[in-house]
Formats: C-alpha cells, structure tokens, sequence
C-alpha cells in the first residue's frame, strides 16, 4: 500500500498514519485527535508505545494509507 503526504492532519483522524520527522520514522499508530488549527495531532496508544502529541511546529510529517470507503458508511 502507498504511503501519501497529508499535509491537512484533519483528513488523517481515525487513520493509521506512519509519522516521520528529518527523513526518519517516528511512529505508526492511529490518530486519535486533531486540534482544528491543525498544529497538534495525538497518537492513541497501542501496544508497548504510550499516547503520543505531535507537534507540527517541531517538523513532524503525516503520511497515510487511505482505504476504500466501506459499505457501512452509506446508509
């Protein structure tokens, strides 16, 4: 599955997003939350690793793997 830039942390809440920062990886996991100026986003916590924030000002990236709609979101 590709991996895509989402620059708009709205579109990522409730994805699994690969989080990258200075060309590494940081962290895998789901967005929890996003505060509506888009300047912070939370990681849910997931195994092993705790809640996470993510700052955009510290030059984190968001990356997602968009899937198909399913059929339970049209009633």
């Amino acid at each position: 599955m590709d991996l895509h830039l989402q620059p708009d942390w709205q579109r990522a809440l409730g994805q699994r997003v690969e989080v990258w920062r200075g060309g590494k990886l940081v962290r895998k996991g789901t967005v929890e939350a996003v505060m509506p100026d888009d300047s912070l986003l939370w990681i849910s916590a997931e195994g092993n690793s705790l809640r996470q924030m993510i700052f955009r000002r510290d030059g984190y990236q968001v990356f997602t793997h968009f899937l198909p709609p399913s059929s339970e979101n049209y009633h």
